[in-house]
């Protein structure tokens, strides 16, 4: 089974065949850190336009209380 590489992952080796110094590593990490943040951020947002999400929503997800019980709550209700 011989594992492929997506056209990012080629992209990045491509682009970083020669050594970097630790500096250059750092920043790498930081601006690909930061690119991924406002990928997710981007599609966060588009979640909340098609959901029709609101600051209201939000404040309404803090007032839930969501947990699954412990293994003993449920058999005690059994």
């Amino acid at each position: 089974m011989a594992n492929s590489l997506n056209n990012a992952q080629r992209t990045l080796l491509e682009l970083l065949s020669e050594p970097l110094t630790e500096a250059e590593l750092e920043q790498l990490r930081s601006m690909l850190v930061q690119f991924r943040y406002q990928r997710l951020q981007q599609m966060m947002n588009a979640q909340w336009e098609e959901k029709g999400w609101t600051q209201a929503t939000l404040d309404q997800w803090y007032k839930e209380h969501n947990r699954t019980p412990y293994r003993s709550q449920q058999a005690a209700k059994a």
